[in-house]
């Protein structure tokens, strides 16, 4: 395709305290050479100055800085600054691949009626080691509200202008923003998976992802669903998954329970199959019930402090981390 035709893009990229990694991401956007990119990095008042390296890369870049208000916030005020209808959002310690931009612009062009597309892309460790290559679910809405599974990952683009004048990013969702704009999105057209490696997320340490996991994420997981359920604009094939979507919430939320100790499993799993006792075939095999997995969630922490003790003695198939990684894993690997 003549690159003189490809749509403009803009990249936004997020940053709180990332200056250990915002110069690797910042020049993995750049490197693309993209004709038409608009880049911003948007400074979420940070303390560790990410200012004087990105400005140090001479690079398209432009920076803006506010009081720190949150990631949903600066994201949404980076796609209010941005001058392009096709978005990309990268996390400043997400680096993208070579042929992101390219390839995403491409079928941006060859259909005016796509929403979003996303990548595979890779799992890589602190240091930027490849942990696994993970490939995409092909995407489906109904797949994800009835297995509670966001589909796109990092590296995602998007048309603004087919929110019809919704956030991007809803402040309340929390750690659910994410899945929260793909639901909506998909609402109003077609998402696509770009079927190459083209973006990576990085996995900081497991004590990190860890600590990430409370009540509040848990909580998070069910008010996304019921939030999009009391859409009034919602087509009968739609809410005729609803009961099912908020059994995989309430099963979903109990799950964070195998990392997180202050969540209350047990009653997350009563009302999961209280909602839905039995579940449609099909479901994703990481997606699934298991009952083991669930006893585990729901007897901690003590289960926890039990397995992390005897770690040391199991094979490591039923070390803790793995354990943890068949329910938290990857969604496909080839």
């Amino acid at each position: 395709m003549n690159e003189c035709l490809l749509p403009p893009i803009t990249v936004l990229t997020p940053v709180y305290n990332g200056a250990k990694y915002i110069s690797e991401t910042v020049q993995s956007v750049l490197r693309q050479d993209y004709p038409r990119l608009e880049y911003i990095v948007l400074d979420d008042g940070s303390t560790d100055d990410p200012a004087s390296i990105v400005r140090s890369l001479h690079g398209r870049v432009r920076f803006v800085s506010h009081t720190n208000m949150g990631e949903a916030r600066t994201i949404n005020r980076g796609v209010g600054l941005a001058s392009h209808d096709i978005v990309c959002i990268i996390n400043a310690d997400d680096p993208i691949l070579p042929g992101l931009l390219h390839q995403a612009g491409q079928v941006f062009e060859r259909d005016s009626e796509l929403s979003g597309a996303y990548p595979d892309w890779i799992w890589i460790d602190a240091n930027g080691s490849l942990v696994r290559k993970v490939v995409a679910h092909e995407f489906d809405l109904r797949v994800m509200l009835e297995q509670h599974l966001c589909i796109p990952g990092p590296g995602a683009l998007f048309r603004r202008s087919h929110l019809a004048g919704e956030p991007v990013r809803i402040p309340e969702r929390r750690s659910s923003a994410d899945f929260d704009f793909w639901l909506r999105l998909a609402l109003r057209g077609k998402v696509c998976r770009l079927p190459a490696t083209l973006a990576s997320w990085r996995h900081h340490t497991f004590g990190a992802s860890s600590s990430g996991c409370n009540s509040q994420m848990a909580e998070d997981k069910v008010e996304v669903i019921k939030a999009f359920f009391s859409r009034p604009d919602l087509k009968p094939e739609i809410r005729a998954l609803e009961r099912q979507a908020m059994s995989a919430a309430y099963h979903n939320a109990g799950m964070l329970g195998l990392r997180g100790t202050d969540i209350p499993a047990f009653r997350y799993f009563v009302k999961s199959f209280v909602t839905k006792p039995i579940w449609p075939s099909g479901v994703y095999r990481n997606q699934r019930r298991s009952l083991p997995h669930m006893a585990y969630a729901a007897a901690q922490p003590f289960s926890g402090r039990i397995h992390e003790t005897l770690t040391s003695l199991l094979p490591e198939y039923w070390a803790r981390r793995a354990v943890l990684e068949q329910r938290f894993g990857v969604r496909h690997e080839p």
